[in-house]
This record gives structure tokens, sequence and C-alpha cells, in this order.
């Protein structure tokens, strides 16, 4: 009888995941606010919206996972000073007017992970979408470890666990992730106390001319009453990297994929991308459209609030549920970015929304510390794929059953994919 169970278990699971775009559009237009057992459900854009834009009632539920691993992090805690000072001072330093050598830079790494294609075939995830963001991290932030394993290891370890593992419900397959998030916590502590904060120390005490998020960090004399001292650095590091490799690297893997199954907007994409014009404008189409692709296969198709204290959504309405203190919500971000109430003609491919229709980067308080960062590196990641030589896909992205895209191969050239 349990193992019967288990299989219906997987099975609605399957279907839910396959069909996920048919499931929000029932509830959408019958039950969008559904609430039953422990769990609330979330599905129009204006509610969504709602939640989100409420974070003193509608709380984020990461600390469990993330204290222990990388220290209390600004993204597990809403309307707080650590949250606004961090995210502050943070902010600063990772300033704007880096965005065109960071482009430049992601440009070069993806222009010589993508020059050692074998056979006239890549595997895009190892060799470009998880490789560049990785690069970057050691390079821009200073997040450097002793092998490239160790940075993909721990980026994958902790976004498991912080992001995913509140879904599982093997318990010991729930406790193998967590310890692995523990354990990639504490190296990546033990490296930036022990050999990055000093080494980067004694840099900045000999002059050298060095400049990445790490450095510029501890160039700040910080008074005692601001409380950052260096285990808030290694934390906001560490922070870095767990939101900025997992997540872009399903990201560009997954424009691709819609992009290739979408002929004029593909067509569109890589008349860009193959141009020698580059400018600032084509930069910026090139942005929309990954963007709208990614409308359609969001790395993300929800993200989990904690109800604090009783609240009724979409007051007013005839839609409106109470949600009671204590309720876990599912607020389906995929879902608002389909809501035809909101969107026009939303399952059309159209680069003239608005941007407060997209929702890949967060949304309110909780949008993402990097997205301008983000807003660069994922339309540079999918360029340099598109200027290959007649780049297709092999077949569909495999998940190899896991959270994460493991693998994304692509043919070249004019043989059969």
């Amino acid at each position: 009888m349990t193992e019967a169970t288990g299989t219906d278990q997987n099975k609605l699971a399957n279907f839910l995941r396959k069909h996920v775009d048919i499931v929000f559009a029932v509830l959408r237009n019958t039950v969008p606010n559904l609430s039953f057992g422990e769990i609330a459900v979330v599905t129009r854009y204006s509610d969504v919206k709602e939640v989100l834009d409420n974070p003193g009632v509608f709380r984020v539920s990461y600390a469990e996972a993330m204290d222990d691993s990388v220290g209390p992090f600004m993204l597990a805690r809403d309307l707080t000073e650590l949250n606004e000072r961090d995210k502050g001072i943070m902010r600063s330093v990772m300033k704007r007017s880096d965005l065109e050598d960071i482009r430049l830079r992601v440009r070069r790494l993806a222009e010589e992970s993508l020059s050692r294609a074998e056979h006239n075939q890549i595997d895009l995830v190892p060799q470009l979408t998880r490789h560049v963001p990785a690069q970057l991290t050691q390079d821009y932030f200073g997040l450097r470890a002793e092998s490239p394993a160790d940075i993909l290891r721990w980026s994958r370890a902790t976004q498991h666990d912080m992001f995913h593992n509140g879904f599982e419900k093997d318990e010991a397959r729930k406790a193998a992730v967590h310890a692995l998030n523990l354990a990639a916590g504490a190296e990546m502590q033990a490296r930036i106390s022990d050999v990055l904060i000093p080494d980067c120390r004694q840099a900045i005490a000999a002059g050298e001319p060095r400049d990445d998020i790490l450095t510029r960090l501890l160039r700040i004399e910080f008074n005692d009453a601001v409380d950052f001292d260096t285990s808030r650095i290694a934390t906001n590091l560490m922070g870095t990297l767990v939101g900025g490799i997992e997540t872009t690297s399903a990201a560009a893997a997954q424009t691709l994929a819609q992009l290739f199954k979408r002929p004029r907007p593909l067509a569109m994409a890589k008349e860009i991308a193959l141009s020698a014009n580059d400018s600032e404008s084509d930069r910026a189409e090139l942005l929309r459209i990954c963007r709208e692709a990614l409308r359609f296969d969001p790395i993300n198709p929800l993200v989990v609030r904690v109800c604090d204290s009783d609240f009724v959504v979409a007051k007013g309405t005839l839609r409106r549920r109470r949600i009671r203190k204590g309720k876990k919500v599912l607020v389906c971000t995929r879902s608002a970015m389909r809501d035809g109430r909101q969107l026009e003609l939303p399952s059309a491919f159209a680069t003239d929304r608005p941007d407060h229709h997209y929702m890949h980067l967060g949304y309110g308080h909780h949008r993402c510390l990097g997205d301008h960062i983000s807003n660069v590196q994922l339309p540079e990641l999918v360029r340099a794929v598109l200027r290959l030589d007649n780049p297709r896909p092999v077949g569909e992205i495999d998940k190899a059953s896991g959270p994460f895209p493991e693998h994304y191969r692509i043919q070249l050239g004019r043989g059969e994919a």
C-alpha cells in the first residue's frame, strides 16, 4: 500500500510539472486563491503582487537552512536592520559602473568556454552556463576556491537545501541534502576567514591594485556602531555564490530552450547576436527577448512564504480568501506572468511588455540583490551560443531528476542533430 501511494504521488508530481501552465490557468479562472490543509495557493497577478508587497505578514522561510550554513543572511530577514544595512552596503560596492566591465568579462569567458567544442557538440550546462557564473563569482566577488569544482559544489549544495529541499518528502534524502549544505557552509567559512581575508588584507597593505567585492568591503573601515564585521562580510560574500550560479545557469539554459522552439524570436535574437553593431539598443532588445523567453519557463514556478498573521487576500472581491496564521503560502509567480487580466495576449511572444510584468528576479522587498548583474550576464551567455555555427538542441534540458539543469546539449554545423 505504501509503495502504491508513493507511486501515485510521483505520478501526480510529474503531471503537475509537465502541465503546470494548464493547472495554473484552471486555478486562476476557478479558485485563484485556494486554501486547503496547511497550504494556501495564490495564482493571479494582482494577488501574487499583494502577497509579495506585504513581507511583514508573509515572511520567507529560509532562515533555518541558511543560518547554520552561511550565517544570518539578509534574504531570510524581512524588515530588519540586518536586511536593510547589509543590502545597502552590498549594493554600494556592487556598482553599476562595473557593468560594462562585467559584460566584457562574461563575453570573454563565454567565448573561451564555447571554443572547446568537441565533435561539433557542446553540453551547455557544464561548459558554459555553470562555468561562467562560477568564474565571475571568483573574479568579481573575490570568493576564490582552491579549485573550480569546489565553487560548483558549494553553489549546488547551498542552493539545493535553501530553496528546494522544503518540498522533499523523503526524510533521509532531505537530511542528506541539508548535511551537504552545512558542510559547504563550513568549508566556505574556513576558506574566507583563514585564507581569503588574510590574503586580501596583506594585498591591501602592500598597495596591490586589487579590486573585487571582498577587497572593497575590507577597504571600508566600518565603525563598531555599524555592526558589520568580518563575519558579516563572509556571510554576504557567500550569499553572492548561493544566489548567483545555479539560478543564472538555469535561466540561460531555459531561455535558450524556449528560443530554439520559436523560430521568429530565435531569428530576432540571432540577428542581434551576429550583428557587428553591438549597440546599447541592441543589447537592451536582446535582454527583452531573453526575459520574454524565460517567461514561458521561469527558473522557479513559485516562491514560498509563511503567513505570520491572518490576512485577507483580494479583499473586497469575490475571490477574497482569508489566509490563516501559520499557513505555508505558494505564491505562483509563473502563473502571475501568464495572467491575461494583467498581460495582453499572455500566450504570445512580445518584447514590449513593461518591466513589472516580469518576476524572474524576485519582486518588491526580495528583488534580487544582483539584478543589474543578471541583466547583463544572461543576454551575454545567450548571445555567445547564438553566434556559433547553426546551433540547435540535441534534446531537451536534462535535470537528472533533480532541481537544476544538469545537461543541455547542442549540435553545431550543418549535420543532423
